[in-house]
C-alpha cells in the first residue's frame, strides 16, 4: 500500500468529496487527519485499519494552522500529504458580489490553501519531502456563470500550486492540482439561469463515456499525486473531468 505509515490531512473530510479522498487514503494505509470530520466517517477509516484524528481548525490565520500542525504533529509526528479539498460556491452575479462575500470566498477557498501550504510546506521541507495536492476545479479557468467569486479563488489556486511547485520543490515537496469537474452533484452547485452547462440530463452528450464523475474517480487522481509515483510531477495541473470541458456545442 502506497501510504503505509504516511500522515494524510484532508482538508474539507465534512463533505463528499473530503469522505472519498479519506476513505481512498485510509484503503491504501495512510493515517487520516479529518478536517472538520465526522464521528462515521471516523469510525469507517478506523474499520478500515487507519489510525485517524478529526480536527477543527481555524485555517485562515496563520496562529491556526501554526497551532494545527503543533496538534498533528503531537499525534503522528508529521504530516506527510497536505490534501487541500476546501470548494465553498456561493451563487451570485459578477455585479452583486459585496465584500463581505468577496472575503468569504476568497479566504475559504484560497486563503486557507496558501497560509496551509506555508505552515505545512515548512514543516515538510524539515523531512526533505511531502506532498501537497490542492483538489480544486476546471472554473479556475472557466467560468461557471453563477459562483464568480469561487472561480476567482480557484484561478489563485493554480498560481499558488506553480509557486509553491517552484519554492518547496527545492526542498523536496511536490505540489499539484487536480481540476475536478462534471462531478455527481455539480448541477446543484452550478445551477445557471442562462447556461445549460450544468443540466445532467445532458451529460451522455456532453461527456465521452456518457455519464458524469464520482467522487471516488477524483480521489483515485488525487492519490496518484499524493504518491511516490507522481515525484516527477511538480506544478501540475490534472484535469479530472472526462473529457467534459472538451465539449463544444450541439448541432441544432
Amino acid at each position: 500500500m502506497r501510504f503505509t505509515g504516511k500522515t494524510v490531512y484532508v482538508t474539507e473530510a465534512c463533505t463528499a468529496q473530503g469522505e472519498a479522498l479519506a476513505v481512498r487514503f485510509a484503503k491504501e494505509g495512510a493515517n487520516l487527519v479529518l478536517g472538520k470530520g465526522t464521528e462515521d466517517l471516523l469510525k469507517t477509516v478506523e474499520n478500515l485499519g487507519a489510525k485517524a484524528m478529526i480536527v477543527n481548525p481555524c485555517i485562515v490565520t496563520p496562529e491556526g494552522c501554526e497551532k494545527l500542525v503543533e496538534e498533528v504533529n503531537a499525534k503522528f509526528g508529521r504530516i506527510d500529504v497536505l490534501v487541500h479539498n476546501n470548494n465553498h460556491a456561493v451563487k451570485c452575479s459578477v455585479a452583486d458580489v459585496s465584500h463581505e462575500l468577496f472575503l468569504e470566498q476568497v479566504d475559504e477557498n484560497a486563503k486557507s490553501a496558501y497560509l496551509l501550504t506555508v505552515a505545512i510546506g515548512n514543516d515538510m521541507a524539515k523531512y526533505g519531502n511531502g506532498k501537497i495536492v490542492y483538489v480544486s476545479s476546471i472554473h479556475c479557468d472557466k467560468p461557471t456563470g453563477s459562483t464568480p467569486m469561487y472561480s476567482v479563488a480557484k484561478g489563485c489556486i493554480n498560481m499558488l500550486c506553480k509557486e509553491a511547485a517552484l519554492f518547496y520543490g527545492r526542498k523536496g515537496i511536490q505540489a499539484n492540482i487536480v481540476e475536478a469537474g462534471a462531478v455527481e452533484g455539480d448541477d446543484k452547485i452550478f445551477e445557471s439561469t442562462f447556461s445549460n452547462l450544468y443540466i445532467m440530463d445532458l451529460m451522455e452528450k456532453k461527456v465521452p463515456r456518457k455519464k458524469a464523475g464520482t467522487q471516488e474517480e477524483i480521489a483515485g487522481v488525487a492519490a496518484f499525486l499524493a504518491s511516490e509515483d507522481a515525484n516527477f510531477v511538480n506544478g501540475s495541473n490534472i484535469r479530472a473531468d472526462g473529457g467534459f470541458e472538451l465539449h463544444y456545442g450541439f448541432r441544432d
